[in-house]
């Protein structure tokens, strides 16, 4: 029969066990989110950096690169059509959160981080999804300076359109996608890669300084140039919780 010294002595050697056990984790944890904080985004800001910045400069931050995004979705639009487009995305294009993204990086989530998608559409008359529908875009990408591919896309569940798709990156690191189907849809997309914030903060400060009728919503149409203009921080919130207790 074991003496009570012993039991002590054993549980004693498995409490300190358990006690290294869990401070090692804690210090694996705490590692990992130090790494994280280090981690750039497409902009070249680390976690830490964007989150020593005030709300007003992500939102800031947000309008700078919306603002290229519609630079480059115009400009790659009238290389093809000066008419009306179908809109496939609404709003000032997010923010979208970040695992959707292109090129998601370490500890990105739905959270705490976004990307922005414009994505127009048309159906020219008589296209059926041709290969050579999609080269002058190739031609535009390269006249840019920007390395250009065309990829044959099979639909992986055979029930799709079968697509070509024209790709480029910019310099600036947007995905710019020009997809020519054979049902005739042809589709415009330029992606801005993955940025550091937290998104649904960023989505309120931005959706709810906008009057609901200034929204496009998807399937609305306008010609090149025309968007949803981005508010000003000194803007007032026209929705939200804050306004509902004001109301109340």
């Amino acid at each position: 029969m074991r003496k009570k010294g012993y039991w002590k002595r054993t549980l004693g050697r498995a409490s300190s066990l358990l006690l290294v056990a869990v401070f090692s984790l804690g210090i694996v944890g705490c590692s990992e989110r130090v790494a994280i904080m280090n981690v750039e985004d497409s902009a070249g800001m680390t976690r830490a950096e964007v989150s020593a910045l005030s709300a007003e400069e992500r939102f800031d931050l947000y309008g700078e690169r919306y603002e290229r995004a519609r630079e480059l979705m115009t400009d790659a639009q009238l290389q093809l059509s000066t008419g009306s487009w179908k809109w496939l995305t609404g709003g000032v294009g997010g923010p979208w959160s970040g695992p959707s993204a292109a090129y998601p990086f370490p500890g990105a989530d739905s959270r705490n981080s976004y990307f922005i998608d414009l994505t127009r559409t048309i159906h020219p008359e008589g296209a059926v999804g041709a290969r050579e529908d999609a080269v002058p875009m190739i031609e535009y990408f390269e006249s840019q300076g920007w390395e250009a591919s065309l990829i044959d896309v099979e639909d992986r569940t055979g029930l799709g359109p079968h697509r070509f798709e024209a790709r480029a990156v910019t310099e600036d690191g947007f995905r710019m996608v020009y997809q020519v189907q054979d049902n005739g849809q042809y589709n415009l997309s330029v992606m801005s890669g993955l940025f550091w914030a937290d998104q649904s903060e960023l989505s309120d400060d931005i959706d709810y300084r906008i009057p609901k009728g200034s929204f496009f919503p998807p399937g609305e149409e306008s010609v090149p140039g025309v968007y949803v203009d981005f508010p000003k921080w000194s803007d007032p919130k026209l929705r939200g919780p804050d306004q509902e207790g004001k109301r109340g």
